[in-house]
């Protein structure tokens, strides 16, 4: 929705929440109105560009009253959490409503939240200024959270939208941001968005990985096949993904157009789609929540060799064998040789891989009828590790 703001006061209170009650995130006042003209508009839409970052984009009610503090008493037009208020001077008895303001109430998240830093991808150059989410995700990877539930922006120099008379295409946390060029032009803009605190713990990143080339139909790096191929090194719930070539080159610098790219799918370049060209050989990276890396390993077990039917390694076998030193219900587990290359290096079939089974290679199901000796070790939840410790 195209948006225009235009106003001559604005106002910014030093702090955007204040403590109604230890179970509300409650916004601050808002007066951006009032009903010297039509009526009085105080529409979430407007608030959202006049005060970035001190509203939610979805908050879940709303209170008004007049500036005075006294209960609202008119009829309105608009009184909606998701649209704001709207109070038509025509439309009441007396010919003219009060002076309102309002405050909303946030999803709880809203006010344990942080702030990226402010980014600016484009310049208005071309046809405009575009600072959208998916670009900014794609070359600025893992500073931005897959979900804003916020945006901000300025021009380079630090004014505010609303104090320009450009019109803006796109302003949205989930979208980002896009000024088109028009009359008057679109200035320079940077943006910044405000995401879950949790996106800005201390950063839990995996290694590179890179399990498919592009000799085939492209390059298919899904975050389901890296989960079966590399177990205990992936959490199974990303929040960001970043993605480079294996010379270190970014993705969104190569030229290519990718068909999956977000952290909970993984990435795909089909070459089909590259206008006749090729996909590069790309590699991923994961941003996990803070909890994956302090996730608690069992040290290594091999109860069992392949001398017989094969090389059965079960958790409920090894849960006999070694009592207490695995958890009943691990959340993922790690299959290598006991001579060290992991299982992704042999070509060997397996019939169980499971960290809720375990693991089993059966001798006959291998095309020399012979399965290499592994040894297991599975990732337990963080308070398996801590009641072991202090059992010990």
């Amino acid at each position: 929705m195209i948006s225009k703001i235009f106003a001559s006061w604005f106002i910014l209170a030093s702090s955007a929440f204040i403590p109604v009650s230890t179970e509300k995130c409650t916004t601050r006042w808002f007066d951006r109105d009032n009903p010297g003209g039509t009526g009085d508009y105080e529409l979430l839409s407007d608030l959202l560009i006049l005060y970035p970052g001190f509203i939610c984009p979805n908050p879940i009610d709303i209170e008004a009253q007049t500036v005075s503090g006294t209960p609202a008493s008119n009829v309105f037009q608009v009184y909606s959490a998701t649209q704001g208020l709207v109070c038509v001077n025509a439309a009441q008895a007396g010919g003219v409503c009060a002076d309102y303001k309002v405050r909303f109430i946030c999803p709880e998240e809203f006010c344990s939240s942080c702030r990226t830093n402010w980014i600016d991808r484009d310049n208005p150059g071309g046809v405009g200024d575009f600072e959208t989410l998916n670009h900014i995700q794609m070359e600025y990877p893992l500073q931005v959270c897959p979900q804003p539930i916020a945006i901000e922006v300025t021009t380079l120099s630090g004014t505010q939208v609303q104090q320009t008379a450009s019109i803006f295409q796109v302003f949205d946390p989930l979208e980002g941001f896009a000024c088109v060029h028009g009359n008057p032009s679109c200035l320079d803009y940077r943006v910044r968005f405000t995401c879950p605190q949790s996106f800005c713990l201390p950063k839990c990143t995996t290694e590179w990985f890179d399990r498919d080339d592009h000799t085939g139909n492209g390059d298919y790096e899904y975050l389901s096949d890296l989960l079966n191929e590399y177990p205990g090194f992936v959490c199974p719930t990303p929040i960001g993904i970043e993605v480079q070539t294996i010379s270190g080159q970014p993705a969104f610098q190569t030229g290519n157009v990718f068909q999956v790219y977000n952290p909970t799918s993984g990435f795909a370049c089909v070459n089909a789609n590259q206008g006749g060209g090729q996909c590069a050989d790309y590699r991923v990276r994961f941003l996990c929540p803070d909890t994956f890396c302090s996730k608690c390993t069992t040290q290594w077990f091999d109860r069992d060799d392949p001398s017989g039917e094969g090389d059965y390694e079960l958790l409920s076998d090894l849960l006999k064998e070694y009592p207490g030193l695995i958890c009943p219900d691990p959340i993922a587990i790690e299959v290598q040789t006991v001579s060290g290359p992991p299982v992704s290096q042999t070509a060997n079939i397996f019939q169980v891989y499971d960290p809720l089974k375990g693991f089993v290679c059966v001798n006959k199901q291998q095309e020399d009828s012979s399965c290499q000796d592994y040894m297991v070790r599975f990732t337990c939840p963080p308070k398996f590790c801590k009641e072991l410790a202090s059992i010990s």
